[in-house]
């Protein structure tokens, strides 16, 4: 009886799985359906009872109810049936932890939250403009369009609420395994993402807007009212933004209470990084594009008025301090995460892809700005003019990269330079970084140094039409230059790995005790390092 009890299990857990899938993906599409057949039906009221002049009316307004009613008929019951069956096995563990039905969830709670967001920021942004005094007949589709966005958001909230209410009912939310905890977490990831862009990017119009009004007033341009209308969409995507941020980040403090290791989860981490960059690259970005426009004019070749300069500046000005809010901000958020919860392996490889990620364009940034910075000094002391336009753009990428690659650099150099740097070492992250740059470099140098010696051997050979001193002859022997020293200090990076991570069997045999307690060194990070993983499974496990 045992026997044949255990035989069809397998085949149980694949009929389960097939079942899921039918369930869950034909309720998720007949749920979108019954949503666009609701919302184009209110539409469709709203219009005709709102609406004067008449514009709805006779054959388009029978089709369009015809089509929204029978879109109705048809999807709410499929949805209903398929809800219900999916539900019907939710006393069961495997069907409340399956990941089938957290996509089929948080996709669901995915969809009402665009309801609530794309319908709650024109609402927002039509009262910002009543309050600044805009006439009624000015906002947009007033009043039936009112009615549609409210109603559409309301059903999105109401849906959000419920959609919460069962995920929370499944009893393991913040405590799910393997594949539903990936779900719930890219979820999260996805959602504080767009929240913080929505608000980074209104906060930075607001921010464009108000230095504009400033340089109108100053210069007595003669339309200063302009403003209302964009005020209006930007200050509606900073609260609607915000907001969605708020509520993500409060979710997610939410789970790391119910489980400490979340802390430490790959894509919080990710969330937090990914964040820092964002914040990092909005400051960085456009500071170098002013230091260049500032080191022009210190040149003598900016041209223009002082107003059309000015106009020039607002744009990448309004970036810089929403920049370094977000930069900051994040950066002691996850030192303190980190300082707070640790790292564990998928965590650490996160640190380190963004570390060598972050390395690679920084040290892009320098090598190209000490490409421009040295070909026009050069063209200024072979032709005796000097070369402002790449001068400029060279220290300001300069002025930018050599700094980000410096600190990164001597950041991941200096875990790999200690014994207990290992597993730095041996990350295909930093392997992928060293061998890159090494590519690069190398090909860069044979390509520069056979071209340079083309040119000497020519001029050697009495051909008149290139001399030693030519430009370009100077040009790639700087280049040549530049990627030799690069790709030296990578290359011994590369070596000093290799001799760090000597194995035993290469240790010179005139020692066999040195060689014996490189071994055994080896061997205890080894068992140290899976003792820890083992440590952390069965917490989580335990948790």
């Amino acid at each position: 009886m045992q026997a044949t009890d255990s035989v069809p299990r397998p085949k149980m857990h694949r009929l389960a799985a097939v079942r899921r899938f039918y369930v869950y993906l034909v309720a998720f599409v007949s749920q979108i359906f019954v949503l666009v057949g609701v919302i184009d039906l209110i539409d469709l009221i709203g219009r005709m009872w709102l609406q004067s002049g008449g514009i709805l009316q006779g054959t388009f307004v029978r089709s369009a109810t015809a089509r929204s009613i029978g879109m109705l008929a048809v999807a709410t019951p499929l949805f209903l049936v398929h809800w219900w069956l999916g539900q019907r096995f939710r006393k069961e563990p495997p069907e409340r932890a399956s990941v089938l039905r957290k996509l089929f969830l948080y996709g669901s709670t995915a969809v009402s939250l665009g309801l609530v967001l794309a319908n709650l920021y024109p609402i927002l942004r039509d009262l910002t403009w009543l309050i600044a005094g805009l006439p009624v007949r000015s906002v947009e589709l007033w009043p039936s369009g009112w009615l549609t966005w409210g109603s559409t958001a309301g059903i999105g909230a109401g849906l959000l609420g419920y959609w919460h209410r069962v995920l929370v009912a499944d009893g393991d939310q913040g405590r799910e395994q393997r594949g539903a905890r990936f779900v719930r977490q890219l979820f999260l990831l996805a959602a504080g993402l767009f929240g913080l862009g929505l608000a980074v990017w209104g906060a930075r119009t607001l921010i464009q807007l108000g230095l504009q009004v400033a340089v109108d007033r100053w210069s007595g341009a003669l339309d200063q009212e302009w403003w209302h209308l964009p005020f209006g969409g930007a200050f509606s995507q900073l609260l609607v933004g915000g907001w969605l941020w708020r509520v993500n980040w409060q979710q997610w403090r939410q789970m790391i209470d119910v489980d400490r290791h979340e802390g430490q989860a790959a894509m919080r981490r990710i969330y937090l990084y990914l964040s820092v960059f964002s914040g990092a690259a909005l400051a960085l970005t456009p500071a170098a594009l002013l230091l260049r426009e500032a080191l022009l004019m210190a040149l003598g070749s900016g041209g223009g008025t002082l107003a059309e300069l000015l106009e020039q500046m607002i744009e990448p000005t309004s970036f810089i301090p929403i920049g370094v809010l977000v930069w900051g901000g994040h950066w002691a958020l996850l030192r303190r995460e980190t300082d707070a919860y640790g790292d564990s392996g998928q965590s650490a490889m996160v640190r380190r892809l963004y570390a060598y990620l972050v390395a690679a364009i920084g040290l892009a940034l320098l090598w190209t700005g000490a490409v421009q910075v040295i070909h026009a000094l050069l063209g200024s002391w072979l032709t005796g003019d000097l070369w402002d336009d790449p001068l400029a753009t060279g220290l300001s990428l300069l002025a930018v990269g050599a700094p980000v690659w410096t600190i990164f650099w001597r950041r991941v150099q200096s875990i790999a330079e200690t014994a207990e740097g290992g597993q730095e070492r041996d990350s295909w992250p930093r392997k992928v970084y060293l061998y890159g740059v090494a590519l690069v470099g190398a090909l860069l140098l044979l390509s520069t140094l056979a071209q340079a010696l083309y040119r000497v051997l020519l001029t050697l050979l009495g051909e008149p039409d290139l001399a030693f001193s030519s430009n370009e002859l100077a040009y790639q022997l700087a280049d040549s230059a530049i990627a030799a020293v690069l790709w030296s200090i990578h290359l011994w990076a590369l070596r000093a790995d290799g001799r760090f991570e000597k194995p035993p069997q290469l240790v010179e045999a005139a020692d066999p005790y040195a060689a014996l307690q490189v071994r055994i060194a080896l061997l205890e990070e080894e068992l140290n390092s899976a003792r820890a993983e083992l440590a952390a499974l069965e917490q989580r496990r335990g948790v």
